[in-house]
């Protein structure tokens, strides 16, 4: 009797100890991931602020090239796609010429960027930032 117990004990302790390993060797392939998504997440905050910045340097050389307005620019980055939009609240952009429903249609734009990391692996690994907000052109360029 005394020996089914010892028996019992030690296989009890080695699935125990078997458990422990499995759960320490799962926490340790998971810190790589959450340091490589923190990577991932801070390169896309980095990249979203330098396109907002960019979005007016857009809109200022499609102004110098004769354009009125911008739809969409589209563009990629080390493999990082950075699409923006531009949006007119008081008006409407065809062809690069601003139909004003408004006197002051140019006074406002809206902006959305979406910068896409990473978007060859699957889901899961993916990283989608978007960013909108409101710009208000001086009209003595415009």
């Amino acid at each position: 009797m005394k020996k089914s117990f010892a028996m019992v004990y030690t296989i009890s302790f080695i699935i125990f100890i078997s458990f422990v390993m499995i759960f320490i060797i799962k926490i340790s392939s998971y810190s790589p991931r959450i340091m490589k998504d923190l990577t991932l997440y801070t390169q896309g905050k980095i990249l979203l602020h330098d396109a907002k910045e960019l979005s007016k340097y857009f809109l200022y050389q499609a102004y110098l090239e004769g354009k009125e307005c911008l739809n969409e620019y589209n563009f990629e980055y080390n493999n990082i796609k950075i699409r923006i939009d531009y949006a007119y609240p008081l008006g409407e952009c065809k062809g690069y010429k601003l139909i004003a429903n408004n006197a002051n249609a140019k006074s406002i734009v809206a902006i959305n960027i979406s910068v896409l990391l990473n978007d060859n692996k699957t889901v899961n690994e993916e990283v989608f930032l978007q960013k909108s907000f409101f710009i208000y052109p001086k009209l003595d360029w415009m």
